[in-house]
């Protein structure tokens, strides 16, 4: 963060210019403060009916389910198991997704009155879908008919397993599978009722639904048949879960689900949410869509991670409180233990990585360990990819083979990747962002040579820097109580809706203050006297020391409102803090030109051109006498010190803070200078860092005889003839 403070290197910000003329319209016709016509045009929203369904979604905007195909054919045949005491098992998935889609169907079934139980593979030892092992247990129990939930859409070869067993049993199982994965229409399974909104002859209007949003509509459309009413709403809360854990877009339908299943949260939820939200301590009326993916969706997937699915399931579908509580604190407590494995191997991946040269040159990290568990490598491939922003394989080695676990970058398919490494793979499956692998432990460096190559290909450098989507500049003067409070009905925010992120140009800072216990945290007064504006920085507590009083900025926020003794006013919540743009310009070409500095007489053309087309000015580039001895100074104080690139750019910072005009440039050419007259010792270390120490001359140095700075001496005389 330190260097994305000076040079702007983190990240891309794409900031939005949304249409004024069209913003002022909006803004007009619904009375809305500009701020918010800004992100609402900005993410594409131009009609007016459009803009008040979106801010105003109601579950009349539902769509009818029977739109879904082979709907009706699964209501048909679900009544028709109803009416001859048939036995149904739902199968489902070990996430939360399909823990919640299951739940909801099992939960309704059994309240129509029908016999249903309920598969979850285990997530260790069958993984995803409809394993051999399910094969087996659905061929030797006498079920008449499974439905699948998030799954079974690709389960082409299984289908067929089941049927070929069953006919050596003499019996017979009809399948409904409901599903929201892409298909492969070439390859359908061969079943009584496909129920999936990606299907190519879909008439649904809506595609994003996720497993519990499909499982809902189900028992939406048998409702309908039924004559039940809004029964169906029972289990939106649920859907809700799903929803949001599962990572589909909050627009559209998923909007309404999302909104309407907060609701019932807030007020009357399904018993085992309640219970998950009384251990992790989260007031009902606090639930909002970012609680539920980031605090309860890890506890329900802590059932798969660290030990058995079904008892999140059971938990979900139990009517006994007191179990409903146990189950909810053995949850809570297998979450913790999950995070303790998975910090305990990123830290381990961290060390494999920064500790070996082969890793960080490389575009795609491969890392592997011996028995790291198999229920966090997912995540920690994720905490991979974030920090260095790379296309990532975690895998965890047992014996001869190992599992792995991959996330991806923009840019980057990690279903191709594998396609082309395929030759070397036990087996694969995934999509564009995420994967998994069973590969020889014989192969894995022949694997991370081959991805790498392929990644040589495929990604460019402009791939290799995250890219933040910022909707639009403000000024000081828009930010009130009143744009941050209607920036709420925006709200849930997640995937396809994420909270809206506003940039603030050369604005000054009136103060800041470290906070929190550890003083992690920064306190920020943004704006002018006139019209100040609060400020949270979380976790930037370090850089209070280079954000001097009226100093200017550029950050990245979100906008809300706080709320403190009664008395509501609007706070920033900052997400990056960087010099003005200008100013990063400006440091980038003397960082380029601190590079070229060692080839003196090839590159004065360059540098002599950036300050004659002012891009610097002469004075930038040209050290002063006074300059470094404040310099020489500096490291006689300090003694031998070792310097990053971020600590050279903060150290020329701090000094100039005293009226001087230092800068990266002339902080590393001084040091060069000091270096070449041997008054300090200076060596560069392999990971990128190096090293001042300060040395006994005998006798004193002219400056003349340091050829650096006779050259910068000839290039003030060249720029000032």
């Amino acid at each position: 963060m330190l260097e994305d403070f000076f040079l702007g290197n983190k990240a891309v910000w794409k900031v939005g210019n949304p249409d004024p003329v069209l913003v002022r319209e909006i803004s007009e016709k619904l009375n809305l403060p500009a701020v918010l016509a800004k992100v609402l045009v900005k993410r594409g929203f131009t009609d007016i009916d459009d803009i008040i369904g979106f801010l105003k979604p109601s579950v009349k905007d539902m769509h009818d389910p029977m739109l879904l195909p082979d709907m009706e054919k699964a209501v048909d045949r679900i009544l028709d198991a109803k009416e001859h005491n048939e036995r149904i098992v739902v199968y489902g998935d070990y996430d939360v997704d399909g823990i919640t889609a299951t739940s909801i169907l099992y939960l309704f079934l059994k309240s129509i009155g029908l016999t249903v139980s309920y598969y979850i593979p285990d997530r260790v030892d069958e993984g995803y879908g409809i394993s051999g092992a399910a094969v087996e247990f659905l061929c030797e129990n006498s079920f008449d008919l499974m439905i699948t939930v998030d799954c079974g859409i690709s389960a082409t070869d299984r289908i067929e397993q089941i049927k070929e067993g069953l006919v050596l049993k003499g019996r017979k199982m009809d399948v409904i599978i409901t599903d929201h994965h892409q298909p492969d229409s070439n390859c359908l399974p061969d079943v009584l009722a496909l129920i999936n909104p990606h299907l190519p002859y879909s008439e649904y209007p809506f595609s994003k639904l996720c497993g519990a949003g499909v499982a809902f509509k189900l028992v939406h459309a048998l409702c309908k048949r039924l004559n039940l009413g809004d029964e169906y709403f029972k289990y939106i809360d649920l859907a809700c879960l799903g929803t949001v854990a599962d990572i589909v877009e909050l627009t559209g339908e998923n909007r309404v689900i999302v909104q309407a299943g907060l609701r019932k949260i807030q007020k009357c939820p399904n018993p085992g949410i309640q219970a998950l939200l009384e251990a992790a301590e989260i007031k009902n009326g606090n639930v909002d869509a970012w609680r539920l993916a980031f605090i309860i969706a890890p506890r329900v997937n802590a059932a798969g991670r660290m030990g058995d699915a079904t008892r999140a399931v059971t938990l979900f579908t139990s009517s006994d409180p007191s179990r409903s509580e146990e189950l909810a604190r053995q949850l809570h407590n297998d979450n913790s233990k999950r995070q303790k494995i998975q910090t305990e191997i990123f830290r381990k991946a961290l060390e494999i990585i920064d500790g070996d040269l082969n890793f960080r040159n490389r575009k795609v990290i491969v890392v592997s360990g011996d028995e790291w568990h198999q229920g966090v490598i997912g995540i920690v491939a994720s905490m991979l990819v974030e920090h260095y922003y790379k296309p990532c394989f975690v895998m965890s080695v047992s014996g001869d083979e190992a599992v792995c676990s991959a996330r991806s970058i923009d840019g980057f398919n990690i279903y191709d990747g594998m396609e082309y490494c395929r030759d070397l793979l036990v087996r694969y499956g995934g999509h564009e962002k995420a994967g998994g692998l069973t590969i020889k432990k014989s192969n894995i460096d022949r694997f991370s040579e081959r991805i790498n190559e392929y990644a040589e290909r495929i990604l460019k450098s402009a791939d290799m820097q995250p890219k933040l989507e910022i909707d639009a500049d403000v000024q000081i003067e828009e930010i009130n109580i009143n744009s941050a409070g209607a920036l709420t009905a925006m709200a849930p925010f997640g995937e396809g809706n994420p909270k809206p992120l506003f940039r603030m140009k050369d604005v000054n800072v009136l103060d800041r203050k470290r906070i929190g216990s550890d003083k992690s945290h920064l306190r920020l007064i943004l704006g002018t006297e006139r019209n100040p504006v609060q400020a949270v920085a979380f976790r930037m507590g370090y850089m209070e020391r280079l954000l001097e009083k009226n100093s200017k900025i550029d950050v990245i926020f979100e906008m809300g409102l706080n709320e403190y003794n009664g008395r509501k006013n609007a706070e920033l919540v900052v997400k990056y803090i960087r010099m003005p743009e200008e100013s990063i310009i400006k440091n980038r070409i003397l960082l380029e030109a601190a590079e070229k500095v060692e080839y003196l007489d090839n590159n004065i053309d360059w540098i002599y051109n950036r300050i004659n087309n002012q891009q610097v000015s002469c004075s930038d580039m040209v050290i002063s006498r006074q300059e470094l001895g404040i310099l020489y100074r500096y490291f006689q104080k300090t003694g031998s010190c070792t310097f990053t690139r971020s600590q050279l750019f903060e150290l020329a910072h701090a000094i100039a803070q005293n009226r001087l005009r230092m800068n990266y440039f002339k902080v590393l050419s001084g040091i060069r200078i000091l270096n070449e007259l041997e008054v300090i010792r200076c060596s560069f270390r392999d990971n990128g860092c190096f090293s001042v120490d300060v040395t006994e001359p005998d006798g004193k140095r002219s400056l003349n005889n340091s050829k650096l700075y006779s050259f910068l001496q000839g290039l003030q005389q060249a720029a000032e003839s």
